[in-house]
């Protein structure tokens, strides 16, 4: 198959980095959108199969090619239907995003799913919205040979970024800065108490970052009592907001991310608290902005005190060490791409139907021709026909798999009978690997 832009796999994908949120929010599919959207792509001839990634920050269409576009440009009929089908202007949706065919396709979903293409460069997140995307096209009957092959190959490249090179280490988000250094101070999480001032998404983040290290000993307050409670339901011990300043004394690491635009920890009741604790040093991780926690309280002994500015120094330490893990990780990448394009590539019609005409060949040569030669009672001119009546058997044997693949209309169907082929007669195995 050829590699060129005519090639029947193809994406299509609005994601942060060109659409503004507004455009993304419209064109972004549901869990039920996915499946509704597939099925009638699929039923219209659009593509014979396809994946639809969604998340708060891309919506990106995954597919090959079907009978219905193979007389007008398929990118430009697959973005037409994603524009009809949200109600969205075709003008706003062809001014945003980005369309890709053939090996840069595949390249984009490789990079996707290592980490590459988001917005904190090698998040890991991306590898499980990329299994449920593929899932829960699975699951809705809308994935076939190819999409299957390339997904699988999406996320065996992603956990190989991941577990050899470090792309995907150094936490660059603040919750997760927070927790690396908590980490530092305390080896062991599983005994220290923690208590968490707030309960929006920065607590809630750093919440489940505590659990996932099995710290058990949480507790969590907030002006809402009843906010702090359901963040508690998933582990900890709801405190009232009134409570706070007797709370203090007692937790080993406070960590605050209120909306507050005034300090809620006060010099005075921190003062008191590291007085109480007798020698035991209290550190504070101050993540709001404005500040939650009154700077003068690090000037005190056995109280250590990070804000926000000081975790993000050590973000962006962490970013730049990133960003030097990407020349390897794009090795990994390449080399896994090459690999799917090298199958890939044996899908074309011709290239499968020579094969399978080169087997068939070797098969009659191999165990027909050399009987035949043996046969030596039989005159030289006999053995000639009887040489040329087995490959005219051959050529009938094949006529008809050859023609059902080449004369196979719809792209998807035709690169389905070319795999199954392959598959069968064992096309893509060399006869050094056969027993």
């Amino acid at each position: 198959m050829s590699h060129a832009a005519d090639s029947p796999l193809l994406m299509i994908g609005w994601d942060f980095h060109q659409t503004p949120v507004e455009i993304r929010e419209r064109l972004a599919f549901s869990p039920e959108k996915v499946k509704e959207a597939l099925s009638i792509m699929r039923k219209e001839g659009l593509l014979s199969e396809g994946v639809i990634i969604s998340t708060c920050n891309r919506s990106e269409v995954y597919g090959v090619a079907g009978a219905a576009l193979a007389d007008k440009d398929p990118i430009e009929g697959l973005t037409e239907f994603i524009a009809h089908y949200h109600g969205v202007p075709r003008a706003e949706v062809n001014g945003y995003g980005y369309r890709f065919a053939g090996p840069e396709a595949a390249r984009h979903l490789l990079r996707v799913t290592s980490g590459m293409e988001s917005l904190a460069l090698g998040e890991h997140q991306i590898i499980g919205q990329v299994r449920e995307a593929f899932r829960l096209a699975s699951s809705a009957g809308a994935t076939r040979s190819v999409l299957h092959r390339l997904f699988q190959k999406a996320l065996e490249t992603g956990k190989r970024v991941r577990s050899e090179t470090g792309l995907s280490s150094r936490p660059i988000s603040i919750p997760g800065v927070a927790m690396e250094l908590s980490e530092k101070i305390y080896e062991n999480l599983a005994p220290r108490k923690f208590l968490l001032l707030g309960a929006g998404e920065t607590s809630g983040i750093f919440f489940d970052l505590l659990l996932a290290r099995g710290a058990t000993n949480i507790e969590v307050t907030n002006r809402t009592f009843t906010r702090a409670q359901e963040l508690c339901k998933r582990g900890g011990k709801a405190v009232p907001w009134e409570d706070l300043n007797a709370h203090l004394a007692t937790a080993d690491i406070v960590v605050s991310a209120t909306s507050s635009t005034t300090p809620v920890i006060s010099f005075e009741a921190a003062k008191a608290a590291v007085a109480q604790r007798r020698g035991q040093p209290l550190f504070f991780l101050d993540l709001g902005i404005p500040r939650n926690v009154d700077p003068r309280i690090g000037e005190l002994n056995n109280a250590f005190l990070y804000a926000v500015d000081d975790l993000q120094e050590i973000a962006e330490r962490n970013r730049q060490e990133r960003q030097k893990e990407l020349g390897p990780a794009l090795e990994i990448l390449e080399e896994e791409l090459e690999e799917f394009l090298a199958w890939f590539g044996s899908l074309a019609v011709i290239p499968t139907v020579t094969s399978l005409r080169q087997k068939f060949e070797s098969i009659r040569e191999s165990d027909f021709d050399r009987q035949l030669e043996k046969m030596t009672h039989i005159d030289a001119k006999d053995r000639e026909k009887i040489r040329l009546m087995a490959q005219g058997m051959v050529k009938s044997l094949l006529r008809h798999p050859t023609e059902a693949i080449k004369d196979e209309p719809d792209p998807g169907r035709r690169l389905d009978r070319a795999e199954a082929a392959r598959h069968l007669f064992d096309l893509d195995v060399k006869p050094k690997e056969r027993d």
